[in-house]
């Protein structure tokens, strides 16, 4: 049942939609692409969309296509997306005819890709792998799907983030439940349901058969309360915080609490 609510949950409204605003199409693509690189411009330096140039690419997790279209833009030899959602795919497919470009669109499960192995150079997924029940075989599928030597680009949740700990005092402190683990807090209030974060460490252990693997902690908006970040959590203390949160501080001091694991891994 928990995968029927994760494709439930992103079937309501996908990843960085909320950034989509204006009276057209095109426009609200651009706005959200505009909005996407403004508040996350670590992004392209992390993907390297560059680096697809006649390779075959393979993003899981396409959300509104916007990371997509960067891929796209780069002349891969060929492009390959996969996602849970219809409406992701609806979304990117809408966005590609808008400007004329070309993808193999694919709605699939990442923990079993309809590809075959060792058929791509780069796997990119952008907060996509911590969503699905099991991480694991998600990982697994992105090694297999990698040609030796191939390169996977993947973003992660980091359990000792800022935007866990917030989670934390609101659902856990707050309502009396200081018990409650990081795990649960995840699990059940950001984003769909069984959501799930890791330490560096367990992340290298997810990506335990690759032979080369790098891991970065990044700060992301919701951290630093930016954007619309606790569009699901309002209320007065969220609105008193973002006007009060000390951004500068923390991205002097408090970099290693981010929410966001950056990893490189090479087959």
């Amino acid at each position: 049942m928990l995968k029927s609510d994760v494709r439930s949950f992103w079937d309501k409204g996908s990843a960085g939609e909320f950034w989509a605003v204006g009276s057209e199409a095109k426009l609200r693509f651009l706005t959200e692409e505009n909005s996407r690189y403004q508040f996350e411009p670590f992004i392209p330096v992390f993907a390297d969309f560059a680096a697809a140039a006649d390779r075959v690419v393979l993003e899981i997790g396409i959300g509104m296509g916007c990371d997509h279209q960067q891929w796209a833009q780069a002349r891969p030899r060929r492009l390959l997306g996969t996602d849970l959602s219809r409406r992701s795919i609806g979304y990117t497919r809408e966005r590609f005819d808008l400007f004329n470009l070309k993808s193999d669109l694919i709605l699939a499960d990442c923990e079993c890709l309809p590809l075959s192995s060792g058929c791509v150079d780069i796997v990119y997924s952008w907060g996509v792998m911590h969503h699905t029940p099991d991480t694991r075989q998600a990982v697994r599928e992105a090694h297999r799907v990698l040609r030796p030597g191939g390169t996977a680009k993947i973003m992660i949740y980091h359990k000792w983030s800022l935007t866990g700990y917030m989670l934390w005092m609101r659902y856990g402190l707050m309502r009396g439940r200081p018990w409650l683990g990081l795990e649960y807090i995840y699990a059940n209030f950001l984003e769909s349901p069984g959501t799930k974060a890791y330490t560096v460490d367990e992340a290298r252990q997810l990506f335990e058969q690759f032979s080369d693997v790098r891991i970065a902690i990044q700060v992301n908006y919701g951290d630093l309360l930016q954007s619309e970040v606790g569009r699901r959590h309002r209320g007065p203390l969220l609105t008193i915080a973002k006007k009060l949160w000390p951004r500068w501080l923390i991205r002097r001091l408090l970099k290693r609490h981010g929410l966001y694991l950056l990893i490189t891994a090479v087959k």
